[in-house]
């Protein structure tokens, strides 16, 4: 027979965000807490994306990067899925969208019980760019761009629109680049980043936009984030940890690991 309570019972509900830090200053007073002994972020890879600089520029920006990891992930749905994964004690598990995603509507309403949008930077996007592998550019005459294979990422395809081309799929922009440079098309759409590690030649320039990037965490982190504000016992404390906050800048990129 069914019933409202039937039916409730086959269906979730939202994450409580109740106790969770939501200011700058407690999130600043609980990622400093000691009962966060590691801040494990999990960001899109490979090398190069912007959410990898973001996630980046958060640990520094929070004063965390002493104790803070970024683990590259084939694709935003993977870094759900580790973070859910992710039961050590004392660590945070972190990961990391972006606001022009394809698929955030996706990730958002496919787990309910998460915090996605928990901790949000606004950053420039690393100079998004069409670029080339080097042999590409003494041929651009010859060849028409119809027979052109452009690699792309879906969420910037749409710059692609006024071009003849085909357009190939890659799960982020830094991988567009690693398989272009590997022979797999002829250019791609990249980060300024990428095009540097991969020996790519730039073509044309879309510029660096101001983009929103979130931070979210499981129960698991939820959890902890609770303890770890309670730990502060008043706003004094709160404020002193807050002030050891730093500057934003892009700090330099470094070596990863990846699952």
């Amino acid at each position: 027979m069914l019933t409202t309570a039937s039916i409730s019972q086959q269906l979730t509900s939202f994450a409580c965000r109740d106790r969770v830090p939501s200011t700058r200053d407690e999130q600043f007073a609980a990622l400093s807490s000691s009962l966060v002994v590691e801040v494990r972020s999990y960001a899109l890879g490979p090398q190069g994306t912007n959410i990898e600089r973001v996630a980046r520029r958060f640990n520094h920006r929070m004063n965390i990067a002493h104790k803070a990891s970024i683990v590259l992930c084939e694709t935003p749905e993977h870094a759900v899925v580790a973070s859910r994964r992710t039961t050590q004690h004392g660590v945070l598990a972190i990961f990391w969208t972006c606001a022009v995603y394809f698929k955030e509507n996706e990730l958002f309403f496919r787990n309910p019980d998460t915090l996605p949008f928990l901790f949000q930077e606004t950053f420039p996007l690393d100079e998004m760019q069409l670029a080339c592998r080097p042999e590409i550019t003494r041929t651009l005459e010859e060849v028409p761009m119809w027979k052109w294979r452009v690699l792309t990422h879906r969420s910037p395809a749409p710059l692609l629109a006024p071009l003849p081309c085909q357009v190939l799929f890659a799960n982020s922009n830094a991988e567009a680049a690693v398989r272009c440079r590997a022979g797999e098309a002829e250019a791609c759409i990249t980060t300024e980043t990428a095009r540097e590690l991969y020996g790519l030649v730039k073509l044309h320039t879309f510029g660096s936009p101001p983009m929103v990037f979130f931070g979210g965490v499981c129960q698991n982190g939820a959890v902890l984030l609770r303890q770890a504000l309670a730990s502060m016992s008043d706003r004094t404390t709160i404020a002193q940890f807050a002030g050891t906050s730093k500057p934003d800048n892009n700090p330099s990129i470094t070596t990863h690991t990846s699952i």
